[in-house]
């Protein structure tokens, strides 16, 4: 066989591992490559709703840790990606691929701009984040996705639903943040308000405070090294089913509090979620608005 591939090597959290696989289905579509993606082993039955086809190959457990763009970018690009190369063949490529040469490989990491195809056999993407995630992702059509209908349970498609961001568990000046929105999102909305987050803490207090929903999650505790920190998340199912109740819901992404809020935001500009780019949870749940449906409706 004169087959071709394409190879995705970064995984990350759930969120962006879902639209990288979006994104990577349309390229490999495009350059009629296969498409094989690394991802963390938890992942995989989620990201099988959105591409049944691509061959999914977990993540061994030191991957983040020895691999990834925090420590790309403090080392020379070109020594790092050959290391990174060689180590991905010994770990994954060589057992699936009878041990290519490294001459059939071309290796690129950046986002679907930065893309291109090569007469090589193997063409291996470190897909990283970029400016231009919302944009490129809302360039691509899927199919409608169904779901059931108890997701939904005891929810309103009128409620209100916040993301809380809180990547520094128990930050005083997070909960205080969070403390001047939401007043002010009652307020303005006057609609039932469900608060989503990964971190049960802030939802139990937030929504006892202000008689907000909400929704108790499963989680896990990892170490972030752009943070320097641990941060709780969600477990992944919990996740992809707050991404779906968000995305039938009227979701309030974080964009349009920067918006309407300029006076709060402004005295928290420490709070390295308020100025960075744009959360990978609110651009994938704006987008899944427009294919999620319920099924049988």
């Amino acid at each position: 066989m004169n087959s071709k591939y394409l190879i995705s090597v970064k995984s990350s959290g759930l969120c962006f591992n879902i639209m990288r696989l979006i994104i990577l289905t349309d390229i490999a579509k495009k350059y009629n490559r296969i498409l094989y993606f690394l991802t963390k082993p938890e992942h995989i039955p989620i990201l099988e709703m959105f591409n049944s086809h691509c061959i999914y190959i977990p993540y061994i457990d030191s991957h983040t840790e020895q691999f990834n763009n925090f420590t790309r970018n403090k080392n020379i690009h070109a020594l790092y990606d050959l290391k990174y190369l060689s180590f991905l063949k010994k770990e994954y490529l060589n057992n699936i691929f009878n041990s290519p040469s490294i001459k059939d490989f071309t290796f690129f990491s950046g986002n679907a701009y930065d893309a291109y195809n090569t007469d090589n056999k193997f063409l291996v993407i470190d897909y990283n984040d970029g400016s231009y995630d919302t944009e490129i992702i809302n360039s691509i059509e899927i199919e409608p996705l169904a779901v059931n209908d108890n997701i939904l349970a005891g929810i309103s498609h009128d409620t209100i639903t916040i993301n809380i961001k809180i990547n520094v568990p128990n930050s005083e000046r997070i909960y205080r943040f969070w403390d001047e929105v939401i007043p002010r999102v009652k307020e303005q909305y006057k609609q039932p308000i469900l608060l989503i987050s990964g971190n049960n803490d802030i939802l139990e207090y937030l929504s006892k405070k202000y008689e907000c929903a909400c929704r108790s999650v499963k989680t896990e505790t990892n170490y972030s090294n752009i943070r320097g920190n641990d941060i709780i998340r969600g477990k992944p199912s919990e996740i992809f089913s707050d991404v779906i109740i968000c995305s039938l819901t009227n979701f309030i992404p974080f964009t349009r509090l920067k918006r309407d809020y300029p006076d709060i935001i402004s005295k928290y500009t420490d709070l390295n979620f308020v100025v960075e780019k744009v959360e990978k949870f609110d651009i994938l749940v704006e987008y899944l608005a427009k294919y999620i449906t319920i099924q049988g409706s």
